[in-house]
């Protein structure tokens, strides 16, 4: 898969995590939240770190 193939993977998959992360947010569950904010973090850092 060439370097932009794996970039537009990357962003689908943080455009559904963000949606989850704003759904979580607007029915004020900060648990979720959190846990999905971590979960973005995690995410792209193993992407700096590949």
């Amino acid at each position: 898969m060439s370097e932009k193939g794996i970039f537009k993977s990357y962003l689908r998959v943080l455009l559904r995590e963000l949606k989850q992360l704003q759904t979580a947010l607007k029915e004020k569950d900060y648990n979720k939240a959190e846990k999905l904010i971590n979960e973005i973090i995690e995410d792209t850092q193993k992407g700096i770190e590949d």
